[in-house]
């Protein structure tokens, strides 16, 4: 249990770089429509994944 606690918090950890990469990405002068659009899709994904990474610990917390 502890290591899927690990696991899942090293995964968000990740998932949260992720998203300040791509926002500094889109902060920068330098994009593409292509590349601006893509960033703003990754970070929802991101977002998505994390909601999904805490709903999973609250859930292995609960059975704790």
């Amino acid at each position: 249990m502890n290591q899927e606690i690990k696991r899942l918090a090293d995964a968000k950890l990740q998932w949260e770089n992720d998203i300040k990469m791509y926002n500094d990405f889109l902060k920068s002068k330098s994009k593409t429509f292509e590349g601006k659009y893509g960033a703003i899709e990754y970070i929802n994904m991101a977002e998505n994944r994390i909601n999904d990474i805490n709903k999973k610990l609250k859930e292995i917390k609960k059975e704790s």
